[in-house]
């Protein structure tokens, strides 16, 4: 009796155990249920692509007609002169390394002397300025720099004050301002050196000893200093050392028009670009040419041709093959030749729309390399495209990118 009473005990106890097993399972399962499951790791944001940089090119639009002659530089800036109108017009720099524009002489309405060209011996900034003459500027202002050769000097540029040109010989020492009165300058020693090689001079470099070499359309003119001048331009006496080369002279005797003219004073050369040819020559008084390229075909001309010391760019007036690259200063091997060149840079105008199509390079009028190398081409009023192949040197914040530059109100 007392077994049986044991065994339901037991029993019950067991039952009592599985009950309570069943419900703490039972109660487990429901709070796993309520427990809210874990999020998933949030994905990261998608970002955004960035907008591929062209740093072969980059173009600067100045709000102003630029001078007819080339840009000039310093150590630290490239120089642009608003093309003369009214009273006067304004000087602008643009920043090697930056790339970043600031004006140097405003644009006044009155009582400032308009600036005729300038001109840079890499360090000097050399002004002609209307009625008065030749200046060295003083970095502030026009009307108080030293005049370094007077309007008048000894009756020397009496006329001829627009559209003209400033160089100097690579050290600095020698002078041409040329235009309508061409005159050679010895800064140093203060005098006239030789007047008037051509009235209608279209190029010329200096040496470094005082050798002046010069084209016009169709001849070219060596001459180093004149004792004998006169400040009477017509005078025989101002043709004395001169040497004319005639173009159909040369060479092969094509012709043609002299288009370009530089100088590589590492080699003491002169190259010049004269209808379909470029030929070099010593620079002496005494120029022997050789040919260093000739346009293939037939009635094909060189219309610009410059070079940096390094590469070469060209210009022809063939429409299909009419832009001519080489990567060398010696213009061997076969060239690089196009159509147009594609900036890959799209305009966008005041009102926020963007041309779909991006800007190309074919019919530019000036063309001229920067000290690092990049080609500055220019079209129309004061729209410069800047290339260089090897990727744009210096110049940082204008790469890739339409800048613009805009003068401030003029003052009174």
């Amino acid at each position: 009796m007392i077994m049986k009473r044991n065994l339901s005990k037991l029993f019950l106890l067991t039952i009592i155990v599985l009950v309570g097993v069943v419900l703490c399972v039972q109660t487990a399962s429901a709070q796993a249920k309520r427990k809210p499951a874990a999020r998933p790791a949030a994905k990261p944001a998608a970002k955004k692509p960035v907008a591929k940089v062209n740093n072969n090119f980059a173009i600067l639009e100045f709000d102003e007609w630029i001078n007819d002659n080339n840009p000039f530089e310093d150590e630290e800036y490239i120089y642009f002169l608003d093309y003369p109108s009214g009273s006067s017009n304004a000087l602008r720099a643009v920043n090697k390394k930056t790339g970043e524009v600031k004006l140097v002489v405003p644009k006044k309405k009155r009582a400032r002397t308009m600036i005729c060209s300038a001109g840079s011996d890499g360090k000097n900034i050399y002004m002609r300025l209307e009625n008065k003459g030749i200046a060295l500027f003083n970095g502030t202002d026009v009307n108080t720099s030293e005049l370094v050769f007077p309007q008048n000097y000894k009756g020397y540029l009496s006329f001829g004050n627009r559209g003209s040109n400033i160089i100097t010989s690579p050290n600095g020492r020698y002078m041409f301002f040329y235009g309508d009165s061409p005159i050679l300058y010895d800064l140093k020693n203060k005098e006239v050196m030789r007047i008037g090689i051509s009235t209608t001079t279209n190029g010329a470099i200096v040496t470094d000893d005082g050798l002046l070499i010069g084209t016009d359309y169709s001849s070219i003119f060596t001459g180093g200093k004149n004792p004998n001048i006169t400040p009477e331009t017509s005078s025989p006496k101002n043709r004395e050392g001169l040497k004319e080369t005639k173009g159909n002279k040369i060479d092969n005797g094509a012709g043609g028009s002299f288009c370009s003219i530089w100088y590589d004073a590492a080699d003491t050369t002169v190259y010049v670009a004269i209808g379909e040819q470029v030929l070099k020559s010593k620079a002496v008084a005494d120029l022997k040419f050789q040919e260093v390229y000739c346009l293939p075909g037939e009635n094909k001309k060189f219309t610009k041709v410059v070079c940096n010391g390094q590469r070469v760019f060209a210009l022809t007036d063939n429409y299909e093959k009419h832009i001519y690259e080489w990567d060398n200063k010696n213009m061997t091997g076969t060239p690089k030749i196009s159509k147009e060149l594609d900036t890959g840079i799209h305009y966008t105008d005041k009102n926020g729309y963007t041309d779909p199509n991006s800007k190309k390079v074919s019919y530019v009028g000036r063309i001229f390399f920067d000290s690092m190398g990049n080609l500055w081409m220019q079209e129309g009023d004061g729209v410069f495209y800047i290339y260089n192949p090897d990727g744009i040197k210096g110049l940082t914040s204008l790469k890739g990118k339409w800048t613009k530059n805009e003068l401030p109100k003029e003052e009174d």
